[in-house]
């Protein structure tokens, strides 16, 4: 499978340009001849809750439009990042995943919400994962803090996707930590981990820190990116993944029935 990553410069409630950026972004990834488009989380405000206002109008239904357009037209999947947007009177960040009809396959909100950049003030947290396959390959999603709760990875893998997708808005002091944690899920999931980060927007702060990264189910590295906007294109052995169950399955390994104190 051929998946194109979009590390996108994204700016605090420049929707316009921020559009214009993912939209130019897919256009150029299509050179490449991707399977998937996967886009990095928030990418029509950014990751900016201090910026946001009670009357703010995110142009969401529109971007859905569009995307799923974006999608039949040129007959690929899309892993559509996550967008903030209203639900009710609450706000959700909310990723959207497409296949190559321009049919949604399902949306996630992300269930566990950044301790440290309001977040938690501005956002409802989800508490539902989905299962999705793209051309026959099953597959997770999680948002940016989520792949620092493992339990819930594992929720979202459950021992039969074969790529985890995560979008993210991750800080550049912490992108080391972003890498550890990509790693180890794709190790003890047994399955790809495809992490595409937003980068600066020059001029604002960096709260996405770029590197984004795909591993393979052995922690191999299959792709590292810098700081700098880019659009970087793999091809994933899908192969792998049944390669790295071979010896031992973890997730038929496992002994839920010990696990209560996890949930109590």
């Amino acid at each position: 499978m051929r998946v194109s990553l979009l590390q996108a410069p994204i700016g605090p409630m420049l929707l316009e340009e921020n559009r214009r950026t993912i939209f130019r972004a897919m256009e150029a990834s299509l050179t490449d001849d991707p399977d998937v488009i996967v886009l990095p989380e928030m990418w029509n405000t950014g990751f900016y809750p201090e910026k946001f206002s009670a009357e703010d109008d995110y142009t969401d239904e529109a971007l859905c439009r569009d995307l799923a357009a974006f999608a039949k037209a040129h007959a690929v999947n899309l892993v559509a990042g996550s967008l903030t947007l209203w639900d009710g009177d609450k706000r959700a960040n909310r990723a959207f995943v497409y296949d190559r009809e321009g049919a949604l396959l399902g949306t996630y909100d992300k269930a566990h919400l950044f301790p440290m950049g309001a977040e938690k003030e501005f956002f409802a947290p989800g508490d539902k994962n989905i299962a999705f396959e793209l051309d026959g390959a099953e597959a997770g999603i999680v948002t940016c803090f989520d792949l620092r709760l493992p339990e819930w990875v594992r929720l979202a893998v459950m021992g039969r996707a074969k790529i985890l997708f995560v979008p993210m808005a991750w800080g550049l002091s912490r992108v080391p930590h972003m890498h550890l944690f990509a790693r180890a899920r794709a190790v003890e999931n047994q399955c790809y981990v495809v992490a595409v980060n937003c980068t600066k927007l020059e001029g604002y702060h960096a709260m996405g820190g770029g590197g984004s990264c795909v591993y393979d189910p052995m922690g191999e590295e299959v792709l590292m990116t810098g700081t700098e906007a880019c659009v970087h294109t793999v091809d994933l052995d899908l192969n792998k993944v049944e390669e790295a169950k071979a010896m031992f399955d973890l997730y038929k390994e496992r002994r839920p029935e010990i696990y209560g104190g996890l949930v109590k």
